[in-house]
């Protein structure tokens, strides 16, 4: 009993209000709901992000770090993938986030991120600035 309580003590018991259910989200929605609870939590990390992306894109951190730190799916040849960090060499995002592209065309398309891995991610957040 006294494990159970400290192993609910040492977690964040709050998880995002905005993504109760069980649906995957696209990843620029992803990085926006992660720069607000950031901001929302006054997380450290909003205090420290480059100047280039407090100025312009603060989403575009986000979604960069979510791409770095947790499992991406996205959809090639019709199909729906988890996309490995070894096939995202070279690669950048292109479209505000939705696809991930070599030079100007897509390879993956559709990035999208699932409400566990998410919530890794924001624990990670959380633990790490």
């Amino acid at each position: 009993m006294f494990l159970t309580a400290l192993s609910g003590y040492l977690k964040p018991t709050h998880r995002v209000r905005e993504w109760r259910d069980n649906k995957a989200r696209s990843l620029p929605e992803a990085a926006h709901l992660a720069h607000a609870l950031a901001d929302g939590e006054g997380l450290p990390i909003g205090k420290t992000l480059p100047q280039q992306y407090l100025a312009g894109d603060p989403d575009g951190w986000f979604a960069e770090s979510i791409l770095n730190e947790i499992p991406v799916y996205g959809t090639r040849d019709g199909r729906l993938e988890r996309i490995e960090r070894s096939t995202r060499q070279g690669l950048h995002l292109t479209d505000g986030g939705q696809n991930l592209a070599a030079a100007a065309q897509p390879v993956w398309r559709n990035l999208q991120v699932r409400r566990e891995d998410f919530n890794r991610y924001i624990d990670w957040l959380r633990s790490v600035w």
